[in-house]
């Protein structure tokens, strides 16, 4: 089973010129450098499979100003050589061009992307541009794509920022977070279309207290990345994660079309990149970069968890002494002071047989190399080096904001236009 990997999205706003992508075979192939047609590198990479066509895609932002978004494929199922083939969605559609790029494709080989419009005015005082709602557009060939349609104008101040769409079998699902007055997550709703065109309902996800955006004074300041993840698959299935306040520490929160939600592991201690990914055999892995002792010591480990089908999770720590001082210190994620960052998204894969790729950022001759690590985990029981989370299950929609509890450290988050493309 090939696996395919992209650079986290946020290392162009740290350091480099554009998104790079390579697969695992066995080996890792070369790695290929992504460009537009039109000469400028692409970022904001969000890499799927196409199970009908026997290939990867991904959706991605051009390094103009404003941007499109571009959808591209993998020649043949290993990846070794990439197209970047059309426009899916026009910069002169949206006055600021777009933002959170996404992407999806169902049993029949409909691709659906998704993406955030920004716009330059009216903004905050000292926002160059900003989000005005969430849109998709579909192709059924990957050539040409029809006219984005508003999936939902998204909530005051957000307005749809850090949204995400996926495929499954016949329906393709929106997760459309609600941002507070911090630019924090404090509900995720979920739209979905058999169409692309027509999304009518928001259905409840869940409500919880705004985590945090990063660790808080007198720690390492690290940026915790609180956008949400998703993936889909073509049983059906979806699964989407973020981080919520459990007891004033940022845990993994899952919440599934069949098994509802879920705190992933509810432990004393700071978690966060979470990612997320339905396997073939329709389990559930979720991922996240956590402490190695409560509450906040350091050095970083990160920890993938696996729900087989009807079964209890099982967790694995798949990398431990990360040392965040190796990331990027930089100020463009943390208000008012600088702090480390791996990027914003760093999400879990996974394949029809248990197993799933997992990658992390450690220190190595250069700050932001990117690494990955491969789990197999027994569906019955724990292995060596596994363990038990301790899940605690809700009913999809619900919630939780009785856990949250304010310990008076909280960073607000900055304003989504001040992120994209600053250093």
């Amino acid at each position: 089973m090939p696996w395919g990997l992209i650079g986290p999205k946020g290392w162009f706003d740290f350091l480099s010129l554009t998104s790079n992508v390579s697969s695992w075979n066995g080996a890792w192939s070369s790695r290929y450098a992504l460009y537009s047609p039109l000469g400028s590198g692409l970022d904001d990479l969000n890499l799927n499979y196409d199970s009908v066509r026997n290939r990867f895609v991904f959706a991605a932002l051009d390094l103009t100003s404003p941007p499109n978004v571009w959808y591209g494929y993998s020649t043949d199922a290993t990846g070794t050589a990439w197209v970047v083939s059309g426009i899916a969605f026009p910069n002169t559609f949206s006055s600021a061009g777009w933002d959170y790029p996404s992407i999806g494709v169902d049993a029949s080989g409909r691709i659906i992307v998704g993406a955030v419009s920004y716009v330059t005015s009216p903004c905050p005082p000292g926002v160059p541009n900003c989000p005005n709602g969430y849109y998709a557009t579909l192709s059924t060939n990957g050539s040409n794509f029809s006219s984005p349609a508003l999936v939902s104008p998204g909530t005051k101040p957000g307005y749809g920022a850090g949204s995400r769409v996926v495929a499954t079998n016949n329906l393709f699902h929106a997760f459309v977070p609600t941002l507070n007055s911090s630019f924090l997550p404090t509900a995720v709703g979920r739209y979905q279309s058999s169409d692309g065109t027509s999304w009518p309902v928001r259905y409840p996800v869940a409500t919880f207290v705004a985590p945090s955006n990063n660790s808080p004074a007198g720690t390492t300041q690290i940026y915790y990345a609180t956008l949400l993840a998703a993936q889909g698959y073509t049983n059906g299935l979806w699964v989407t994660a973020f981080q919520i306040n459990n007891g004033g520490f940022n845990n993994a929160y899952m919440c599934t079309s069949n098994r509802g939600c879920g705190i992933v592991n509810s432990y004393g201690s700071d978690q966060f990149l979470v990612g997320a990914s339905v396997s073939g055999d329709s389990g559930f892995w979720v991922s996240y970069y956590t402490y190695s002792s409560a509450p906040r010591t350091l050095p970083l480990s990160t920890q993938a968890i696996y729900y087989a089908p009807g079964k209890a999770g099982v967790g694995a720590t798949t990398n431990t002494g990360i040392q965040p001082t190796s990331w990027y210190y930089s100020a463009n994620r943390c208000p008012g002071e600088y702090c480390y960052g791996a990027g914003d998204f760093q999400t879990v894969a996974s394949n029809p047989y248990a197993s799933a790729s997992t990658p992390f950022i450690k220190q190595s001759s250069d700050p932001d190399d990117l690494f990955q690590s491969f789990v197999e985990d027994p569906q019955e029981s724990p292995g060596t080096g596994s363990f038990v989370p301790n899940t605690i299950w809700f009913p999809l929609g619900a919630d939780v904001s009785y856990l949250g509890i304010a310990t008076g450290s909280e960073e607000p988050a900055l304003p989504p236009g001040l992120t994209r493309g600053t250093p």
